[in-house]
């Protein structure tokens, strides 16, 4: 009976680690260089604020996962600090933080050793961990190596990796140099795969190019569902070039390859695609056509995308000339959104400021004391936006 207690304590002890996720330390910062230096480990610092929503995503989805949680406490020294508050403004001045969340892995004697940030899935935050956790692959480690001449393209993409999410500026210079240093011959091949894979842009420029000329070439080392993924992006952003150049036969013939297709996602892309298509040329009637069409069709139960449509609209307070002709359609999509997810903080709130564009008070207001009560459960910088939208409706 004694061992059958024993396993059953070691599996609630197991549980309550995994369901604790991530631990953060309460200590100063000061003390917490000191353990780090002390246990020979990095510090991991998590850089938000209270008005942060993808911080609070990523505490809510990614640090609360066992996986994620067993390797940063094994790993590190982990705290996270309000960069609004106590030591936080000083930190935020030392370390130059300027977006949130900002990750820092920093050693026992202050130095920042690698830096990251952004919302992120749970393995590409894992890998940020590993890369900092490797003094092969952090940042400092790597940019000492940049700053000495090393220019192979393996050690120069690891670099463009590191520096994606902390130094896009620096990031970039290094696409190019990437980018510059690629032959027919040697994009064609496994390396040449990572480079395309990272660093192509659209069906336009040299990467992009090469890779949908070549698509069967890779087949033998590029997983299918990778190469699905690429083909959409290239393609979908080459088609926002041409809406953003009102180019209108390239983006009609471009569009084919998700209008055509039987993936309810794709559907759904040309559908988004082409909207923005008839909302930046004003061609409502064309707008309320396709639109309607969705709203039974691939939007039928899809809150989220419809309320994306109306925002484009109108969901600010000012609504642009152009816009106009569009409110009523906006009006329609933003109502069907809020019956289908009456509960959505966005939903209701979008709806409202629509409400708000055509002075429609009565169920404008309606939305916006719901989006008001919703509000309480997101940020305070969401908060005050719904709160914003109560007022304005009060004005009337």
């Amino acid at each position: 009976m004694k061992p059958f207690l024993l396993i059953c304590a070691l599996f609630a002890a197991f549980t309550a680690k995994s369901q604790d996720g991530i631990q953060f330390g309460t200590a100063s910062w000061n003390e917490t260089l000191a353990q780090a230096a002390k246990e020979n480990k990095l510090v991991f610092l998590d850089c938000y604020t209270s008005w942060c929503a993808p911080c609070k995503w990523m505490d809510k989805n990614v640090f609360v996962l066992k996986d994620v949680a067993d390797f940063y406490n094994g790993q590190f020294v982990n705290t996270k600090i309000d960069m609004e508050k106590g030591e936080g403004p000083e930190l935020r001045k030392k370390y130059n933080v300027q977006s949130y969340p900002t990750y820092l892995f920093i050693n026992g004697k202050g130095e920042v050793i690698h830096r990251s940030g952004s919302r992120m899935s749970a393995e590409e935050f894992l890998e940020e961990g590993r890369m900092a956790a490797d003094p092969q692959r952090n940042t400092a480690a790597l940019a000492k190596r940049y700053a000495d001449g090393q220019r192979d393209v393996p050690f120069l993409l690891n670099y463009y990796l590191a520096l994606n999410r902390s130094d896009r500026q620096t990031a970039e210079k290094v696409a190019g140099e990437i980018t510059s240093k690629m032959t027919d011959s040697t994009l064609g091949t496994p390396l040449g795969w990572k480079v395309i894979k990272n660093l192509a842009r659209s069906s336009n420029d040299k990467l992009g190019k090469f890779y949908l000329a070549h698509q069967n070439d890779f087949k033998h080392f590029a997983p299918a569902e990778e190469q699905s993924a690429l083909t959409d992006r290239l393609l979908s952003s080459t088609l926002y070039q041409h809406i953003y150049a009102g180019r209108e036969a390239e983006f009609y013939e471009g569009l084919k390859h998700f209008s055509k297709s039987s993936s309810k996602d794709h559907q759904q892309q040309a559908v988004m695609l082409e909207a923005e298509f008839l909302l930046r040329e004003g061609r409502a009637k064309q707008y309320v056509a396709l639109t309607d069409k969705a709203m039974k069709g691939v939007f039928k139960n899809d809150a989220e995308k419809l309320s994306f449509l109306a925002r484009r609209i109108s969901g600010k307070k000012e609504i642009d000339e152009k816009m106009k002709p569009f409110l009523p359609q906006a009006y329609k999509l933003a109502k069907k959104a809020v019956e289908i997810a009456p509960e959505e903080y966005s939903v209701q709130s979008t709806f409202g400021w629509i409400c708000l564009s055509l002075k429609n008070k009565e169920e404008g207001l309606k939305a916006a004391q719901k989006a008001r009560l919703l509000a309480d459960a997101e940020t305070s910088k969401i908060q005050k936006l719904a709160q914003e939208l109560v007022d304005e409706f009060n004005k009337i």
